[in-house]
């Protein structure tokens, strides 16, 4: 993402074009782009969760040796 995104934006993100895709507003030759787009937002997250899961974790261990 070219962007600075935060989690929450991106799952806010991720939401809408489901919704949209739902409610079928999103016209076929756009959603070839929509989905790239989705699929790069869930990257991104989860890219996010194992950084956080991996800082957490360091933190646990610091904490265990102290």
């Amino acid at each position: 993402m070219q962007e600075e995104l935060t989690y929450e934006q991106a799952m806010e993100r991720l939401e809408t074009l489901a919704s949209k895709m739902e409610r079928s507003e999103i016209g076929i030759d756009e959603m070839a782009k929509k989905l790239q787009e989705a699929q790069s937002l869930m990257q991104f997250c989860k890219e996010r969760l194992y950084e956080s899961e991996k800082n957490c974790n360091s933190l646990l261990q610091m904490e265990e040796k102290v």
